[in-house]
């Protein structure tokens, strides 16, 4: 390889991550490093997009705009401000959500102007108008909104995790005439879902079904998404709700029959965002930094010039044909001509994940042979240039995609045990895994499992995992299965 560039920009001082099942330091610092985010916004549960981060979360957000459209569900945006008349509508809900929500109060106030809250979430904000849609003849509603929403998290944030301004955020809203309508758009959210986890972030989907205590009040089902994390804690990553008519009765949401008769409308509302990010961060992530999947990353192909101060201009005039070739093909290909040194330079597109990096020097430049990296398997490869392209295509659309939702599966059957006993399986828990158990879904089982330790929970019956056997804590016959574990 040539010797590295003479004059330097800064001195990059490689530092080394903490361990990843250290996994809030690994993760707080590895966002800061590829320049994800800043944290350091003086609100708390808020944070700054750096630009970086923001075309990768916008990569994620183009996929998913796609897939709603393509599925007959058209993009909208509802105001910010909510009338607290129509939060106060759904009386349960609002018990229960009000301490986390936000007022908005005018700097100078005027007697009796009428309250408002900042949007929560989407349904206080959209029932409203729905109404008025329905009555004008518009059925079924199928829309989504990527906004931001804002709720009092308690002591504890996460950036990303656990906010207090919730950023990106999409909800789709859906109302139809009959009940058989709603289910079937709720099986296409599910599907919609499993495609963005399994085809965009590489990664197995955990679906569970939620038992009835712990749904919205009146709805009919829902099914929620995990991940597990580094340090086996269990997140909730996204939820497809069966809304049922709860909300549909309280907003009027009803339509008259040519026989002149009312219906209230069946509902569905489907919710994720910035976790999704927060997925690839953390299961794709190693003690180098990010590792982003093809499909979402900014830049898929670093190239890398070497050269001596005699060597510059031709070398990195070749890497820039190379990036234009690379272009044509149609991959995002970028070419770092900062003065730095080969090493910084690895060690800087290493934390930010980029999935191939090419490093062309005097070598490179006589043979036209290239020396490509691959993020995810830490190995390089020698490729000649007639080759370079589709060399990389096969990489980034088959063989890393592969290679990455390989890996986390792995993991996961590493972290998640069967077990028959609470005991083992605390023990197993306290260890840092996830047990899987069968339970008869009763709310007084639920309970049990929840008063086995502070922050344990049982997710929810696994989606598409049954087998027959006894429920853990009451030893009724079941084939329901959950996963239990510390969550988030």
């Amino acid at each position: 390889m040539a010797e590295e560039n003479e004059k330097k920009e800064q001195v990059i001082i490689p530092e080394k991550l903490p361990a990843r099942t250290d996994f809030v330091r690994w993760y707080n610092r590895v966002i800061e490093l590829a320049e994800i985010v800043d944290r350091r916004y003086d609100v708390k549960g808020t944070f700054v997009w750096m630009p970086y981060g923001l075309k990768l979360m916008k990569n994620i957000v183009k996929k998913w705009d796609r897939l709603f459209q393509e599925n007959g569900i058209e993009e909208t945006y509802f105001p910010l401000f909510v009338p607290l008349k129509y939060a106060q509508k759904n009386d349960k809900w609002f018990e229960g959500f009000k301490k986390n929500l936000y007022a908005a109060v005018p700097f100078i106030s005027e007697q009796g102007e009428e309250k408002l809250i900042i949007r929560p979430t989407g349904e206080p904000a959209m029932y409203p108008i729905f109404r008025l849609w329905i009555r004008d003849g518009r059925l079924p509603i199928k829309i989504y909104q990527t906004v931001s929403s804002f709720r009092l998290e308690g002591r504890t944030t996460h950036t990303m995790i656990r906010d207090r301004e919730i950023t990106f955020w999409y909800e789709i809203h859906t109302a139809h005439k009959t009940k058989e309508e709603a289910y079937e758009e709720m099986q296409r959210h599910i599907k919609i879902n499993e495609h963005i986890w399994k085809n965009i972030l590489n990664i197995p989907p955990i679906a569970v079904e939620k038992p009835k205590y712990e749904l919205f009040p009146g709805a009919e089902s829902a099914v929620e998404f995990y991940i597990i994390l580094p340090d086996g804690r269990l997140l909730e990553n996204g939820s497809v709700n069966n809304l049922g008519q709860a909300y549909a009765k309280k907003f009027d949401l009803s339509y008259v029959d040519k026989d002149g008769n009312k219906h209230y409308c069946w509902q569905v509302c489907t919710g994720n965002g910035a976790r999704y990010l927060v997925a690839a961060i953390a299961l794709h992530g190693d003690e180098r930094g990010l590792v982003v999947p093809p499909s979402i990353a900014p830049i898929q192909a670093i190239i890398i010039p070497i050269y001596t101060k005699h060597e510059k201009e031709a070398i990195e005039a070749h890497a820039s044909e190379i990036k234009e070739m690379l272009l044509k093909r149609g991959i995002n290909a970028c070419v770092d001509n900062r003065a730095l040194t080969a090493g910084e330079k690895f060690y800087i597109w290493d934390i930010k994940g980029v999935p191939i990096r090419i490093e062309i020097g005097r070598k490179e430049l006589a043979s036209k042979e290239y020396a490509v990296f691959r993020r995810d398997e830490k190995k390089r490869y020698s490729v000649k240039q007639n080759e370079l392209a589709s060399f990389i295509k096969k990489v980034l659309q088959k063989e890393m995609p592969d290679y990455l939702y390989k890996k986390v599966e792995q993991f996961y059957k590493e972290k998640i045990k069967y077990f028959t006993s609470t005991e083992e399986a605390l023990r197993w828990i306290k260890k840092g895994g996830v047990a899987k158990v069968h339970w008869c879904e009763s709310e007084a089982c639920y309970e049990e499992l929840v008063s086995l330790e502070k922050a344990i929970e049982p997710s929810g019956s696994l989606l598409y995992e049954r087998s027959k056997g006894k429920c853990i804590i009451c030893g009724k016959e079941t084939e329901r299965l959950t996963l239990v574990g510390r969550g988030y």
